[in-house]
């Protein structure tokens, strides 16, 4: 039980995450099987109960994000990788890796304006730069497939 507790902290900070995008624990309890005070429950740092599977794919998928579980994986050592990229022209998803780029730095900013880098801001800064390299994933496949193939995307 003593290396799982290792993981606790980043679930933690992933379900707060996942809560408050979704609007709140009020939000977060209507859309899952839980009540309000079990959706505290996972948030709160002095509980080590953290949201099983079933939950965190429900938040997540309400979230639009998927932060519970790309920190699970990301505690196994791996990254999630979206089935559907979706399809855009290259002035289109070059807009999106610049208003990826610009909330990176703008997160990156914040972070270390205080000089000192806390769990929670290296973690929130990990889901933005993940966000960031999937955004210039999807950008380099476009640009690839151009160069290959002499057609635009």
């Amino acid at each position: 039980m003593g290396e799982a507790m290792n993981h606790v902290p980043a679930l933690k900070t992933a379900t707060q995450m996942a809560v408050r995008a979704i609007g709140g624990i009020d939000a977060a309890a209507a859309v899952t099987r839980v009540g309000r005070a079990r959706i505290s429950e996972y948030q709160n740092r002095n509980s080590t109960t953290t949201a099983p599977v079933d939950i965190a794919i429900v938040l997540d998928e309400f979230a639009q994000e998927p932060f519970i579980l790309q920190t699970m994986a990301h505690e196994l050592g791996y990254n999630l990788t979206p089935i559907q990229l979706g399809h855009g022209d290259v002035a289109e998803i070059m807009e999106d890796v610049a208003d990826k780029a610009n909330d990176t730095m703008k997160m990156t900013i914040r972070v270390l304006a205080d000089g000192i880098v806390t769990v929670e801001e290296a973690h929130s800064l990990g889901h933005e730069l993940t966000k960031l390299r999937r955004v210039v994933d999807h950008a380099l496949k476009i640009v690839r497939g151009i160069e290959k193939t002499g057609a635009s995307a």
